[in-house]
């Protein structure tokens, strides 16, 4: 189930994936990888911490849990629909 919300801390929304039968993990290190084969522009990157990248014009923050916080946004469609391109190149099927 992919769940976005405001996130008013952050100015933006916050998108999480929650998973029936197992937990989300995110490789950071490959998912900036993928980005960054994609034409996506990496911002920061701390190993096993977080990805911060420009995609569709926002800066998203994504973790190894899987949240994605993207900042300057107020659209939760739109946030949900970055978040699905990212848990794609994630290799994480959010239909499970």
């Amino acid at each position: 189930m992919l769940i976005a919300k405001p996130c008013t801390s952050m100015g933006g929304v916050l998108v999480q994936l929650y998973l029936w039968d197992k937990e989300v993990k995110i490789e950071i290190s490959k998912l900036a990888q993928e980005l960054k084969q994609k034409g996506y522009k990496i911002k920061t990157l701390i190993p096993g911490i977080m990805v911060v990248t420009e995609i569709d014009g926002y800066e998203a923050s994504i973790y190894p849990s899987g949240k994605i916080i993207i900042k300057d946004l107020r659209d939760e469609k739109k946030a949900e629909e970055i978040a699905r391109k990212i848990y794609d190149l994630a290799g994480v099927n959010i239909e499970d």
